[in-house]
């Protein structure tokens, strides 16, 4: 890989020169031609390959050797306006009209050029107002303007508060947010990822804002073998009101070959306070902080594909009304 990429337009002509040195060998240049029964489909035309043996004079492949001659080098390349990701904490939220739900959002330039005039905006129609602002990552403090936009320097991240002011009442919707800049496109949108599961009702309701935590901290579950287990824990606050609620864990519309079982927790511990089974139903205060730890068995193997391959944990209240969520990636080893 290049220490600096080059930027190329569509249509450009561009050639990739390569020094290799091979002590105690005097075939230093992989080359492919046709031969018989073994390479019959090699091929090559004039102009497409170079040798030299000082690099200052080149002689074509196809003179140098014979008339199907190609050096053996692939050049790679990849869309620059495709270098963002984002990320969104926490997944859900419940609130009552006149109170605003908040979340965090983070974007991060996978790219080598500064990312320009990065903000974030909702695609889903909700009836709410929306608005967001700059933070600093290390305090969550509010930092800039309000719903301005900033640049992202090659490499890095910004943090960000976003709001959702509801204007009336609507049920459970997955809002999908674009995570954008002028010079490149839209983060890919993945549910339970960068989405915000968000509702509005006339009377209080819980609000479980909920935080996942796997063992190696990245927020993946890895399975050992087509048949291992592992766990994981979610931390909850209610910052809505009383209700009976019931977790639950699946893994949405993918059906992967694992079994899932819960359990309420010791917060300290991690411990199980009853034997885990598929959902537990219980009393969640407001301002209340319970834990649950979540049990993954693999019957199979689970390629990692963290869009889609997710454990979400959902937390449904006493009316069946998903009111909090998270969810990790799970992938076999």
């Amino acid at each position: 890989m290049l220490s600096t990429p080059v930027e190329l337009v569509e249509d450009n002509r561009f050639s990739v020169a390569v020094k290799l040195t091979t002590p105690g060998w005097p075939y230093p240049i992989p080359i492919e031609h046709t031969v018989v029964g073994y390479s019959s489909a090699a091929g090559a035309f004039p102009g497409e390959s170079f040798i030299s043996s000082d690099g200052g004079s080149w002689m074509d492949a196809t003179t140098a050797w014979d008339y199907s001659t190609n050096v053996c080098i692939k050049a790679f390349t990849s869309n620059m306006n495709d270098t963002l990701a984002a990320a969104v904490l926490p997944t859900s939220r419940s609130v009552q009209i006149g109170n605003t739900a908040t979340a965090f959002g983070t974007i991060i330039n996978a790219g080598s050029a500064t990312a320009t005039d990065c903000g974030i905006a909702p695609l889903t129609s909700v009836q709410a107002d929306f608005s967001y602002q700059t933070t600093d990552p290390a305090t969550n403090a509010l930092v800039g303007t309000a719903n301005t936009p900033v640049d992202i320097v090659p490499g890095g991240f910004q943090s960000y508060v976003f709001a959702f002011s509801p204007t009336a009442a609507f049920d459970t919707t997955d809002v999908q947010l674009t995570f954008d800049c002028f010079n490149t496109n839209p983060a890919p949108v993945t549910v339970g990822l960068n989405t915000l599961l968000l509702s509005a009702s006339s009377t209080p309701v819980s609000d479980i804002v909920a935080l996942s935590a796997t063992p190696t901290g990245d927020g993946i579950v890895d399975l050992p073998g087509s048949s291992g287990a592992n766990a994981f824990a979610v931390a909850t606050v209610n910052v809505g009101s009383q209700d009976m609620i019931t977790a639950s864990a699946d893994t949405g519309s993918a059906a992967l070959p694992v079994t899932l079982s819960i359990c309420e927790s010791v917060p300290a511990t991690g411990e199980c306070l009853a034997p885990p089974v598929s959902s537990v139903t219980t009393a969640i205060n407001a301002g209340a902080t319970p834990t649950f730890s979540i049990f993954v068995a693999g019957a199979g193997s689970v390629p990692f594909d963290p869009a889609n391959n997710r454990v979400f944990v959902r937390f449904r209240d006493s009316g069946d009304i998903t009111r909090g969520s998270t969810s990790v990636a799970v992938r076999t080893q």
